[in-house]
């Protein structure tokens, strides 16, 4: 047998050297004794809550397509346009509201044949007066709190439970309502109903806007960057301990490569405990999260899978950190047979490489600011390295600012005892300070910069201020133009309801218009030039529009202020709701415009989300029954001291009709920018509150390494308050530059993104100083939480040695 040549002998030694030197520390951080034990504890604890969080952001894409996919499932799939009823199609109406803030979903089914489709998680279609509920829905139906719900669906028995493949999350609102008063769908939709073949629409995917993408990827990079920094400051704890114990291996002859393998090994093994804690942490807060949701939006526990290929990256990237970060650390620290050096002047940081890495990302960001927001992923990848890149910098400047501003501190002079021990011991470990608060740093300058986008994306200057009105909307001819008055009256007596006003609104056409297009080839056929017609009582017009004096019998031809297209001149012969006509094979009522119509313009101002300009007409001068397929409004104005008024009304509007809807005229854009500045917010706030646990237990690191320090200037007489005072200095000067860096980083970056998608710069001022108070708040709670353990080692018998 051939003898394995000189090289491969050489190979093999140094493989086994290096296992035998990896294990050696990997003993050293589980057979430490007590010491040893806190140690690799703490490590794994930090370790692992920076895991769990990887973890939770890796299953993000599982859970949003399991989510979609559920979501597609239950979707319609309609019949051929022009296709009749069979025995497999099915009617159906959608139904929004909300109880209580909470949305609640639902659709009114009506089967045509005994083969109709079934949605997914029930066995059958509901029957004429029977309802199938979510378990969310069932249990607030059987609670106290879902007492003025019943209401709601007073005529209504439950006969079934929807199943979870039905249901996007477990805390989803869903009904499914029998009926057979459905009307038909007719050529051309408006009263909501649709006739469907199937259930499962998988046709075109969900693609978010540019403004959303944009929104999320600096999401993720602002809340995953700090948690990258944390794990990295969480291996390096117990430093100052470690760097003693591999001077005793010196001692015994270890050289200095062995050294740094065994420090490799011990920072190895601490990390993998970490592993297996952040997957424990995974697997036990999955369930709870699973609970949450936030737009509507929530999973199922089994939803929670983090990705196979993001888990790898995780698994192999925490180790390979651990052991990079520790060597890099070690490339100052001579640790020499007689102890560690770390006496000599520090080297002059240098600041090139650090502005390298900002100017780096404004460097990738700049064709995008310059051009205008790309797509595609290339496009998406570009914004996400840039974004990295800046953030990272703030956390690479912050050591070189905290070095120059503490060296200055210390030639100042000022400040009494306390302020001295703080600085004299900043310019002694400058390096620990700023590692423990460059989180921190990276958190709030991430979460100002998507504060400042959303604020400048989602801002309410732009909208035009509406009253607070609440709308009761029956379209498409789901109420008839007869029944109006009663509808009014039935809503105006709901409880806790102070006015209603009755609109009812609909189009019409000249008749030359109309005539000419009824010698016209129906595949020829245009629409016809609408007029759009509102018929209201004098007092709502007032409100609609600045028609001066008004009585009965008036018509009014308002215009936007701005301009808008053509109206009917007064005189002018028109035909009231052409196509709703059209539809019922009916000739359309005509009616002229009477010469005394006057010209004024809307009250922007006082414009409610659904009128516009048009011919406005008392109910005098236009009879609103010879509209064929009208638009029903009331417009309320709820009591403020009824709390529930909102849903009595919804409760009134459920019986009036199948399909009724009611809304607010506020605006939702500027509620749902309310809820995510306030995600935004509490997830920079827990990253905030994980970064502050480092914070402490570094704190709680560094004062037993001054056990002896702090015993002697105890027996010294020093008193408490000042060494008090001394860790709060110590603590509050490195989180107050980074805050002043990370807040100036933080609106700069934001200042970019908006210029990337051409919206001004707008400060929510609140949300940032929310978010600098949490970030203050945390340093004033580690700094409370040391002084019991400073003051239990302020005592002279912790100069006895042994």
């Amino acid at each position: 047998m051939p003898h394995p040549s000189r090289p491969d002998r050489t190979r093999a030694r140094t493989a086994r050297r290096w296992c035998a030197d990896l294990a050696m520390g990997a003993r050293f951080a589980v057979t430490g004794g007590r010491e040893g034990w806190i140690r690799t504890a703490l490590t794994a604890l930090g370790v692992g809550l920076g895991v769990a969080v990887l973890l939770l952001a890796s299953a993000v894409p599982n859970a949003l397509n399991a989510t979609m996919s559920r979501q597609s499932a239950r979707s319609v799939v309609p019949v051929a346009e022009g296709t009749g009823p069979s025995d497999r199609s099915l009617l159906t109406v959608s139904s929004y509201s909300d109880y209580r803030e909470l949305p609640l979903y639902g659709r009114i089914l009506a089967a045509e044949g005994p083969h109709a489709p079934v949605p997914p998680g029930l066995s059958r279609l509901p029957g004429p007066g029977e309802m199938a509920v979510s378990p969310a829905l069932a249990d607030l139906l059987s609670s106290p709190e879902g007492t003025l719900l019943k209401g709601r669906f007073a005529q209504l028995r439950i006969t079934a439970t929807i199943g979870d493949e039905g249901l996007t999350h477990p805390g989803e609102l869903l009904f499914y309502q029998g009926s057979d008063a459905l009307p038909r769908p007719g050529p051309a939709p408006g009263n909501g109903v649709e006739r469907i073949i199937a259930f499962g629409d998988h046709g075109t995917p969900f693609r978010a806007g540019p403004l959303v993408v944009l929104s999320i990827l600096v999401c993720c990079v602002a809340l995953l960057t700090p948690v990258t920094v944390f794990i990295a400051t969480a291996v390096r704890f117990g430093g100052e301990r470690r760097d003693r114990r591999l001077a005793a291996l010196r001692l015994v002859g270890a050289d200095r490569a062995t050294t740094r393998r065994i420090a490799a090994g011990e920072a190895l093994a601490g990390a993998l405990f970490g592993l297996l804690t952040g997957a424990a942490l995974f697997l036990t807060v999955r369930v709870p999260l699973a609970g949450l949701s936030l737009f509507d939006l929530g999973v199922f526990p089994a939803d929670v899978v983090p990705d196979t290929a993001l888990v790898c990256c995780v698994a192999a990237a925490v180790p390979f950190c651990s052991v990079g970060v520790t060597l890099f650390g070690l490339r100052r620290v001579a640790m020499e047979p007689l102890g560690v050096t770390r006496t000599a002047p520090p080297l002059r940081r240098r600041l090139w490489w650090r502005v390298l890495l900002p100017a780096a990302g404004v460097a990738l960001l700049l064709p995008q600011v310059i051009g205008g927001q790309g797509s595609g992923d290339a496009a998406n990848a570009q914004v996400l390295v840039g974004v990295s890149l800046l953030l990272l910098g703030v956390a690479a400047l912050l050591p070189w600012l905290l070095d120059a501003v503490v060296a200055r501190l210390g030639r100042a002079g000022f400040g009494g005892q306390c302020w001295h021990l703080a600085v004299r011991r900043l310019q002694l470990s400058s390096t620990t300070a700023s590692r423990s608060v460059s989180g921190i740093t990276v958190a709030v300058a991430g979460a100002v910069a998507v504060q400042v986008l959303v604020t400048g994306t989602w801002s309410s200057h732009e909208q035009v201020p509406r009253p607070a009105w609440t709308e009761v909307g029956a379209y498409g001819g789901a109420v008839p133009a007869t029944r109006a008055p009663q509808m009014s009256a039935r809503l105006r007596a709901t409880p806790g309801v102070r006015e209603a006003h009755l609109l009812v609104s609909g189009y019409a056409d000249s008749v030359r218009h109309h005539r000419a297009l009824a010698h016209t080839a129906p595949e020829e056929r245009g629409d016809p030039e609408p007029y759009p017609v509102t018929v209201a009582d004098c007092g709502m017009l007032r409100r609609l529009a600045r028609v001066g004096t008004c009585s009965a019998g008036d018509v009014f031809l308002v215009t936007a202020p701005e301009g808008s297209a053509p109206l009917p001149d007064p005189g002018t012969r028109l035909a009231l709701d052409p196509v709703g006509s059209r539809d019922a094979h009916r000739a359309p009522a005509l009616w002229t415009v009477p010469r005394s119509a006057r010209h004024t313009t809307v009250r922007r101002e006082r414009l409610p989300a659904f009128t516009g300009p048009g011919v406005y007409a008392t109910p005098e001068a236009l009879d609103a029954t010879l509209l064929r397929r009208p638009g029903i409004a009331v417009l309320l104005r709820l009591d403020p001291h009824t709390p529930d008024a909102i849903e009595y009304v919804r409760n009134t509007a459920a019986r009036i009709a199948v399909g009724t809807d009611v809304a607010s005229s506020r605006d939702g854009t500027e509620e749902a920018a309310t809820l995510f500045r306030r995600g935004l917010t509490a997830g920079a706030a827990a990253v905030l509150l994980l970064i502050g646990c480092g914070l402490l237990i570094t704190a709680l690191e560094q004062l037993r390494d001054r056990a002896r320090m702090l015993s002697a200037l105890a027996a010294l007489g020093t008193p408490r308050a000042v060494l008090g005072r001394s860790v709060l200095w110590q603590t509050a000067v490195p989180v107050a530059l980074g805050l002043a860096l990370a807040v100036g980083c933080g609106l700069s970056l934001g200042a970019l993104l908006l210029h990337m998608v051409d919206r001004p710069l707008r400060l929510d001022w609140w949300g940032i100083l929310t978010l600098t108070g949490t970030a203050t708040a945390v340093v004033l709670g580690v700094t409370a939480l040391s002084l019991p353990p400073l003051w239990r080692l302020m005592r002279p018998d912790g100069l006895r040695t042994e």
